[in-house]
């Protein structure tokens, strides 16, 4: 195996080389009071759920919270927010607590790059997640703590599954085994519905399955590495490994073990669903809540059937709140929807300086570039709409100079204010688009709007108070930020 991988900080090396699962990143998280044990009973709901959001209001700081007195679940443990915060992220990526956005997408773009693989094989019977195995009265309702997220949700919704899979026609072929977050909901003992748009590396591996009428395995990892999660969620392309993106991010090798139904997946994981396709079945799921913060409408959607369970002793059901903005699903997926966007504009642009695609999935995003000339940010806003991701999530982009931080809406206001012109917004209409867009007529198709905000380059006409004030910028103007606030720091504790 090729261990190429990236540069590290010795801090973030001894990050990577300490996280091996979850457990371990709970444990570091505490150290720094960002994982915190809720002292009280707990109703499932609607206590969890407001405990959550109440956590979720301070993105840059709010810490992951375990559950292990939840009524009605004797000895079952439940924690939410392990990604809650940008302060988390930071402490995964080897990163003080209070590391700005801007940073934190940095570091994470100079880690992309490389789907090398880095994996360390652990044998089944080693495999902390095989410590316990279930094959026969399979009821995921006594194994699992499930409540609704939401309040008008019409069923148990497991939300931070990461989900593998391999390719029906090409199934030894490591990098086309998808491991994806897709909402699941619980449809009896030992039976679930899973949910995945079109343009979702599941879909087509089911429409192949279907196509071909052969078999559909999948593994449903709970609790899982946190680098892992992040990665589930990532728009990398089809024949990409998330496993490899997953490890390189870490820049360490993330432990894998065989499922008793032949796949991939994380030897530290709490638990994994081992479960098989029932070819054409379909069966009603939601309403839930979703990340637009409204919810989705009940439909047909593809059902699955349990057939074994594995998981670690004591499991810990790791969960998530959706809901209308900021929670922790924007954090999870904020850098890490960034990231591969960045690098796909770069390989044509090499202009384009930073993405923040952190709102709803990238429903919105915000692109800054280098412009060369009039007109030149639009021909990079139509690219990022042809990305793997762009293709269903990028409804409105707001293009910017180089002089403005995408990160910081002040700067992106001041640009729309000041640099848009009619000429300079564009909408086209019926395009592909994610079937839970609450803003959409038909369900899947949606418009795009593009905002150039960029300066006025010739061939542009320029009236007569064009001109813009140019204040100091860069990496002294940053540090004497940081030594201001270390000032005020300073002068609080006197």
């Amino acid at each position: 195996m090729d261990m190429e991988t990236v540069t590290l900080s010795a801090e973030a090396r001894a990050v990577a080389e300490r996280i091996r699962n979850l457990r371990d990143y709970l444990e570091l998280l505490a150290e720094h009071g960002q994982c915190i044990t809720w002292p009280e009973t707990v109703l499932p709901e609607p206590d969890i759920r407001k405990v959550v959001v109440a956590a979720g209001r301070d993105a840059m700081a709010g810490p992951a919270i375990v559950f292990d007195n939840i009524r009605g679940y004797p000895g079952k443990r439940l924690v939410i927010g392990v990604h809650g915060s940008f302060s988390n992220i930071a402490l995964l990526l080897g990163k003080p607590k209070g590391t700005s956005i801007k940073e934190l997408f940095y570091e994470l773009a100079g880690r992309w790059g490389s789907d090398k693989p880095l994996i360390n094989r652990v044998k089944p019977d080693d495999a902390p997640v095989h410590e316990n195995r279930v094959e026969a009265d399979i009821n995921l309702y006594d194994m699992l703590p499930l409540y609704r997220i939401n309040a008008l949700d019409g069923g148990f919704y497991i939300a931070k599954a990461n989900i593998v899979s391999r390719d029906p026609r090409d199934p030894d072929n490591f990098a086309k085994q998808n491991v994806g977050i897709y909402r699941i909901q619980v449809q009896g003992p030992d039976k679930f519905t899973l949910l995945s748009v079109p343009s979702h590396d599941m879909a087509q591996q089911i429409r192949m399955a279907e196509q071909d009428d052969v078999p559909l395995k999948i593994a449903v990892m709970l609790g899982n590495h946190p680098a892992m999660a992040m990665f589930a969620a990532t728009p990398v392309n089809y024949d990409e490994s998330e496993f490899a993106y997953a490890s390189q991010m870490m820049g360490s090798p993330i432990d894998l073990t065989q499922s008793g139904n032949g796949l991939d997946v994380l030897a530290g994981a709490e638990m994994v669903i081992e479960a098989e396709l029932l070819n054409n079945k379909r069966c009603l799921e939601g309403p839930f809540g979703e990340f637009p913060g409204s919810y989705s409408g009940i439909r047909h959607v593809p059902l699955f059937r349990v057939t074994a369970v594995s998981h670690r002793t004591d499991p810990i059901f790791e969960s998530i709140y959706i809901g209308k903005g900021w929670t922790e699903h924007d954090t999870l997926i904020g850098l890490s929807t960034c990231a591969p966007i960045y690098a796909q504009l770069k390989e044509n642009f090499p202009e384009v300086v930073a993405v923040n695609a952190l709102y709803q999935h990238g429903l919105t995003g915000i692109i800054s570039v280098k412009n060369r000339f009039a007109g030149f940010a639009k021909s990079v806003a139509m690219r990022a709409l042809g990305t793997p991701h762009g293709l269903m999530y990028l409804k409105n982009l707001i293009m910017v100079d180089d002089d403005v931080d995408p990160f910081d809406l002040n700067q992106v206001m001041w640009a729309l204010s000041t640099r848009t012109r009619a000429s300079d917004i564009i909408v086209i209409p019926n395009m592909p688009m994610v079937i839970i867009d609450p803003a959409a007529e038909i369900p899947g198709k949606g418009h795009r709007l593009i905002i150039d905000a960029t300066s006025f380059m010739p061939p542009d006409p320029i009236g007569g108070d064009a001109k813009i004030v140019s204040p100091p910028t860069g990496p002294e103007i940053d540090d004497l930020a940081k030594y201001i606030l270390r000032l005020q720091k300073e002068a609080e504790g006197r």
